[in-house]
C-alpha cells in the first residue's frame, strides 16, 4: 500500500491539534495560515476523512483526527529519535564534540579536564560554548551542543538534568580586604560595600537579586559586567566586592582573591549535566561529559 503523506502535513496536523488554532499553529511552524490550511486539506483528501471540526470560536479534533493524532505522535517521535541517533553517529565520524557550559565551569574546571581528555582522545576536536546560563540552555535545546553544564534546565520538559554539585554563593574580595578576615558576611553588612554585579540578563544575577529582595535593602552597584571573569578582574583591581558562585574563586586564575561565605540568607545553585531528553551521547562526547562531572564533583 502506497502512503502518499508528506512529513510537513503531519507536522501541520499535530501543530493544529496541539494549539487548537490554525493561526497559532501556523505561527509555531513559521508558515502562513493559508499554507497551513492547504497542508491540512491535502491530508484530509488523502485520508478521505475530516480531521477537524471548525467553528468561529474553536478548532477540535474529530474521532478520525484523534485516531490519527495517536499514531502521528508515535511516528514523529520515532523520526526524532532516528535523527538524533544518526546525527550522533555523524558527529562521532567527524571527531568533534561541542560542550556548552557556564563561564565559571569553562574557566576553572574545563581546561584541566581537557588536558586529561586529550590523552584519551587525541584526534577529537572540541568546541566550547562558554556563555550565560540561558545561552547554554538554548545551545543544548536547539542541538548546537552535544551536552551542557548549567544550573538552569531542571524544569525544561525537553531536557534531562543530572545534578552534579550544589554550591553556595560567596562574596569575593581581595585577600587584604577587611571582609576577607571574617568567617562569614551577612547581606546587611555586604550591601554597605560598593558592589560589582554581573549583567541583569545573567542567571546568576536572577538568584542574587532574589536574595537581595529578601533583605529589603537596595545595593550600591558601582560596576556591571557580562561575565564572571570580568567581575573577578574588577575585584582584583580593588574596585569593589562581587557575589559569585564559590567555583568562581577556585584555581590559579584567582590568586590574591578570597571567597567569604554569605549568610542571612544563603544563596546556592545546583550545577547539572544537561542533554536533550532521550538522547544518547556518542562515545567521544560521553567520555568528556564523564570527565567533566568527575572534575566538578572533586572540587
Amino acid at each position: 500500500m502506497r502512503i502518499n503523506i508528506e512529513l510537513g502535513e503531519l507536522q501541520a496536523f499535530l501543530a493544529v491539534a496541539e494549539k487548537s488554532s490554525f493561526k497559532a499553529a501556523a505561527e509555531s511552524l513559521f508558515i502562513s495560515q493559508p499554507a497551513l490550511s492547504r497542508r491540512i486539506e491535502k491530508l484530509e483528501q488523502e485520508l478521505k476523512c475530516q480531521l477537524f471540526q471548525r467553528t468561529t470560536r474553536r478548532v477540535a479534533l474529530t474521532d478520525e483526527g484523534r485516531q490519527l493524532q495517536a499514531h502521528a505522535q508515535i511516528v514523529m517521535e520515532e523520526l526524532r529519535l532516528a535523527y538524533q541517533g544518526l546525527e550522533a553517529r555523524a558527529l562521532a565520524r567527524t571527531g568533534k564534540v561541542t560542550v556548552a557550559c557556564v563561564p565559571s565551569v569553562a574557566h576553572h574546571i574545563l581546561p584541566a579536564t581537557l588536558g586529561r581528555y586529550r590523552s584519551l582522545h587525541e584526534g577529537v576536536r572540541v568546541k566550547i560554548i562558554d556563555e550565560s546560563a540561558q545561552m547554554v540552555l538554548d545551545s543544548v535545546l536547539h542541538g548546537h551542543a552535544d551536552f551542557g553544564v548549567n544550573f538552569l534546565g531542571s524544569q525544561e520538559a525537553d531536557l534531562d538534568f543530572l545534578p552534579i554539585r550544589t554550591e553556595d554563593y560567596v562574596v569575593v574580595v581581595p585577600e587584604d580586604h577587611g571582609l576577607a578576615r571574617r568567617r562569614s558576611v551577612s547581606w546587611k553588612s555586604l550591601l554597605k560595600q560598593p558592589l560589582i554585579a554581573v549583567s541583569s540578563s545573567s542567571g546568576n544575577r536572577l538568584l542574587i537579586d532574589s536574595a537581595i529582595a529578601r533583605t529589603g535593602m537596595r545595593p550600591s552597584i558601582g560596576y556591571e559586567v557580562n561575565h564572571v571573569t570580568g567581575a573577578l578582574s574588577l575585584v582584583a583591581a580593588g574596585l569593589g566586592a562581587a557575589v559569585l558562585p564559590a567555583l568562581a574563586v577556585q584555581g590559579p586564575l584567582q590568586a590574591g582573591l578570597k571567597g567569604v561565605p554569605l549568610t542571612d540568607p544563603t544563596v546556592s545553585r545546583t550545577l547539572g549535566l544537561i542533554v536533550h531528553k532521550g538522547a544518547r551521547l556518542h562515545p567521544e562526547a560521553q567520555s568528556l561529559a564523564d570527565l567533566l562531572v568527575q572534575a566538578i564533583q572533586a572540587v
